[in-house]
């Protein structure tokens, strides 16, 4: 990676952004595209529709069935995915640099062209009802899926799996209108990241994607909670899944680094203080971590942990206690951990074409800009063990959405 990252931007009439980041020290090259669709955009009563959507994209496109399409990338080398989240929906693929354009070609024709089959839709609906169903047998994903549900504004707690009523609603006619009416290119982005010919990329989206029109406004988000709430999952199981959450700062807020520190500093492997004093010291939970959500206008920390009935209510009160002390008695050992921990993993993951490729994109979805590497580096480096505790009084681990799965149900402290 080279010391100087050098952006390039290139922003098309009808709204659609691209973005480039030439990486001297590899020979592949990767993209991912935006679009602003995903669970939160879903139409009402069809819960899981840009789920459904992004399968069948797979389905064939312009002139290739399935098939065919799928040959069309395997014959250029293109490892590739696409899925729905809650608020957009993410193409991406990876190469050698030289298939870049042709590779932005055929997903040109894929987006733009979808054939949607009618026979399609059945099995792929069957798919997504397995996956649902699938959930129920994964008891920590599901409580963190509730969690999700409670604690953000609707419609950002939607699942990106769906409703199982949602699913069936969804038919051929209301998918293909959905596509209509919110698969457009405003607030779009393609990002191109590693070995490539700028010149050459930007013609291809301009040929290819430039007469792609329309646009739909950003959804608002909501309120947060502003007080404590609790939701229970009564499943007669042998453990107890706790998942909790609080709002914290998001990605454009002047106290972000200082809130990734901190979890790093609450969760960073082994050292972290959760996993030393619920789990090595008290031996309360077979496995508990913390993590920092940030997506565009929103945010939180985010708690998991999973124990036995006996120990569940001591695992919360240990937990909720060390959330709300992250800002005391820091070390300069511990400090300089969490931000070797965030950096470390920051570097290593840089290195690839495809991490930053999406970064690209992520960056400009939330900040309409991009960051540097040095930049990020920067911003964890000059976060003070004061800084944290200043933060910790401004955005308190509270108020704290709680959600609980297996045989009895917890309460939280006032």
């Amino acid at each position: 990676m080279p010391n100087a990252q050098v952006f390039k931007v290139h922003r098309l009439k009808n709204g659609l952004t691209l973005l480039g980041e030439e990486m001297e020290s590899v020979s592949s090259a990767a993209f991912a595209i935006l679009v602003p669709v995903g669970a939160a955009t879903d139409p009402s009563a069809q819960e899981g529709a840009a789920n459904l959507m992004s399968e069948m994209f797979n389905k064939g496109a312009g002139p290739w069935n399935s098939q065919q399409l799928s040959e069309e990338f395997e014959n250029i080398g293109v490892s590739r995915s696409h899925a729905a989240g809650i608020e957009v929906s993410i193409f991406s693929g990876a190469m050698l640099g030289e298939n870049l354009p042709r590779a932005l070609e055929i997903y040109s024709t894929v987006m733009l062209e979808p054939h949607f089959p009618e026979d399609a839709l059945d099995s792929v609906k069957q798919l997504a009802l397995q996956d649902l169903a699938a959930l129920e047998d994964e008891p920590a994903s599901k409580v963190m899926s509730e969690l999700a549900r409670v604690f953000y504004p609707e419609p950002f707690g939607r699942s990106q799996l769906g409703t199982d009523s949602g699913i069936k609603t969804v038919t051929i006619d209301s998918l293909r209108q959905y596509y209509i009416q919110r698969f457009l290119p405003g607030h779009s982005l393609i990002a191109v990241a590693g070995k490539f010919d700028w010149d050459a990329v930007k013609h291809v989206v301009e040929t290819r994607f430039g007469e792609w029109s329309g646009e739909q406004p950003l959804l608002e988000v909501g309120a947060f909670p502003q007080e404590n709430k609790t939701h229970h999952l009564q499943r007669e199981t042998s453990q107890v899944q706790i998942a909790l959450a609080y709002p914290s700062v998001s990605f454009d807020h002047h106290d972000y680094y200082k809130a990734k520190v901190a979890v790093s500093l609450l969760s960073g492997g082994m050292a972290g203080r959760l996993f030393i004093e619920v789990r090595e010291k008290r031996g309360l939970v077979y496995r508990i971590s913390a993590s920092h959500s940030s997506a565009r206008k929103r945010a939180a920390i985010f708690v998991s942990a999973g124990t036995t009935p006996q120990h569940a209510e001591e695992t919360l009160k240990v937990a909720l206690a060390e959330l709300q002390r992250v800002g005391e008695g820091i070390t300069a050992e511990e400090l300089a951990r969490a931000k070797a921990d965030l950096k470390s993993r920051l570097i290593m993951q840089s290195e690839l074409s495809s991490v930053r490729a999406s970064a690209l994109v992520n960056d400009w979805w939330n900040l309409n800009r991009v960051r540097t590497i040095e930049e990020i580096k920067q911003g964890i480096d000059a976060v003070s063990a004061e800084d944290i505790a200043g933060y910790s009084g401004d955005w308190p681990a509270s108020p704290v959405v709680l959600a609980t799965l297996g045989p009895q149900k917890l309460e939280l402290g006032q």
